[in-house]
């Protein structure tokens, strides 16, 4: 019996590894290591909590925001990018990127998705963007002047 739960815990394991999440290309999901980043580079760190398997306007935020040029060439200038994703149906990430995701959702008072929230490298938060943007009203509300947070329309 004992070998037996030993087995199953093994295999659990396993699957868990190699189920492992990744982000998108040019994302990063490690905050600590964006937020140094950060100010090595003297950038900011645009966090997008996301439900990238189940939000119908966090999809529609990749489709018509985060995929085009324009933002990729404006983000890879200006920023270091964190998604968090809380997926629900097709992906699986491990309890301790869930713990962290978490952490800095309450952290943040992360309340829906997709949030965008901004902050400098320091981990101030310079202004969240809730909800969905088409593409022009994105990009300016991730560039400065920031509006203070809560106050987007």
């Amino acid at each position: 019996m004992k070998k037996l739960l030993a087995l199953l815990i093994l295999a659990v394991f396993c699957l868990t590894l190699s189920a492992a999440y990744k982000p998108p290309r040019n994302w990063q999901v490690n905050i600590d290591a964006a937020l140094a980043q950060a100010r090595k580079e003297k950038k900011k760190v645009l966090v997008l909590f996301t439900g990238s398997d189940w939000c119908t306007w966090c999809k529609r935020l990749k489709k018509d925001v985060l995929d085009d040029k324009k933002f990729e060439k404006l983000a890879e200038k200006n920023f270091v990018l964190v998604y968090f994703d809380f997926p629900y149906r097709n992906k699986k990430i491990s309890i301790d990127q869930r713990n962290l995701q978490q952490q800095w959702q309450e952290k943040l008072k992360v309340g829906g998705y997709p949030t965008t929230v901004i902050l400098d490298g320091k981990g101030t938060v310079l202004t969240v963007i809730p909800g969905y943007l088409p593409l022009e009203k994105y990009l300016k509300a991730i560039m400065p002047p920031y509006k203070k947070p809560g106050k987007q329309k």
